[in-house]
């Protein structure tokens, strides 16, 4: 799929996660993708290095001849750092980069498992409950009719940046049924790769 809709030259925005970290170890050589440049939708999340943002968009390049650049800061920080951050002349590059992907390719996560793999408070993660949060995606937190319940200050690529992008977005299992759902109600993706167990239920 990716190969089919990329060009010569374009960004690829990846975000991390152990979905797409599979997807990438699947990626094959390419001439059209190997003139393209990987990039990491987002700062690293404070998880195993093996499905960070980074780490994934540099296996994408390797297996796919593509070059590839990093984003080196966290995806979580408060809002003096953030601000600070984001005036940081190679910081500020590479995000010119990552916005002007033509590509983005992206897991969707289940609300509660994903508050917890970036260790949230609990007091946060009890909100999410009393809203009844059941998806993740770009750090935005969605209920059953794909109403944002919540958005954490990332830094990276935002959902209202992905105009004009051709997105695909990625989850399987049947657990992720309601997490699907509930993000494409927000906003429909161009592509969704999923698995039959998810499809049934969906």
């Amino acid at each position: 799929e990716i190969q089919a809709i990329a060009n010569a030259n374009d960004v690829l925005a990846v975000m991390g996660g152990t979905t797409l970290a599979a997807v990438a170890n699947m990626a094959e050589r390419n001439e059209t993708l190997a003139s393209t440049i990987f990039v990491p939708a987002r700062g690293g999340l404070g998880e195993k290095v093996e499905i960070q943002a980074n780490t994934i968009s540099a296996e994408f390049a390797r297996r796919t001849g593509a070059a590839y650049r990093l984003l080196h800061v966290p995806d979580q920080l408060s809002e003096d750092a953030y601000h600070s951050l984001v005036l940081e002349p190679t910081v500020k590059d590479i995000l010119e980069v990552i916005k002007s992907s033509a590509v983005v390719i992206h897991g969707i996560g289940d609300a509660q498992r994903m508050a917890t793999r970036r260790h949230s408070k609990d007091l946060f993660i009890e909100t999410l409950e009393r809203e009844e949060a059941v998806a993740e995606a770009f750090g935005y937190y969605f209920d059953a009719a794909g109403k944002i319940i919540y958005k954490q200050r990332t830094i990276g690529l935002q959902l209202n940046e992905l105009e004009g992008k051709h997105v695909i977005s990625v989850a399987g299992g049947k657990s992720k049924a309601n997490a699907i759902h509930a993000f494409m109600k927000h906003r429909p993706s161009d592509v969704l790769v999923t698995d039959e167990a998810a499809a049934r239920e969906l």
